[in-house]
């Protein structure tokens, strides 16, 4: 177990307190061991991002803040080699560009749940949570790896999908790699440094995710 400024990267123990983490964002990191992330070279990240609360209640976010966070994952992924796809692009009905990879992430705020293998994913259940269908015509997705998380109050939680598998209403969309990023909250301006700082480490912990690893 490493912290990240503290990080966690076992996909299926209880992430340490935050207490722990000497002021920084716990990072867990998960993905599919039968994926070489080597074969893929494109990707998009969804330009906005789904908020979950306590109440089952969803919404979409842009702004500022969200934009920086979209930028730190686009950028964490440029400098692995990958290159980017707008999101727009990808989403044109009358010419959609091509996308290997797409990332989207949700931001939990006020919910402490942990999961395990009988439920292992409840924020599926939530109204207006992201859909395949987002995608395109896949009839649901699943994680190919098992996924046990403590979410505390504000936590990011990033998805990143197989876009090539084949689609159709019987298909799933394969999620190949996830991480969360959760802990206590401080002030916008501290929040914000503390989840690039994440989101930098949630990379590092995840060397596999490189354009040319073999």
């Amino acid at each position: 177990m490493t912290l990240a400024g503290a990080a966690v990267a076992v996909s299926c123990q209880k992430l340490p307190s935050v207490v722990d983490a000497d002021g920084e964002f716990l990072v867990s990191t998960s993905h599919d061991t039968g994926t070489d992330f080597g074969t893929f070279s494109t990707f998009t990240v969804v330009d906005s991002i789904m908020v979950l609360d306590s109440r089952f209640s969803c919404d979409t976010v842009k702004n500022t803040f969200t934009d920086r966070l979209v930028e730190e994952f686009r950028t964490q992924m440029e400098s692995r080699g990958y290159t980017y796809v707008a999101i727009e692009d990808v989403r044109d009905e009358d010419d959609p560009a091509h996308a290997d990879l797409g990332i989207q992430l949700t931001y939990i705020a006020e919910t402490d749940y942990y999961t395990d293998y009988v439920d292992p994913y409840w924020w599926l259940d939530y109204p207006g949570y992201w859909s395949p269908s987002y995608w395109g015509g896949w009839g649901s997705w699943y994680y190919p790896y098992p996924v046990t998380y403590q979410f505390t109050t504000h936590s990011l939680m990033a998805e990143m999908a197989d876009l090539g598998a084949a689609a159709g209403e019987d298909q799933k969309l394969p999620v190949v790699w996830n991480c969360v990023i959760n802990g206590e909250s401080g002030s916008a301006r501290s929040d914000l440094a503390r989840f690039l700082t994440a989101i930098g480490q949630a990379f590092s912990q995840s060397a596999y995710l490189d354009v040319a690893s073999e």
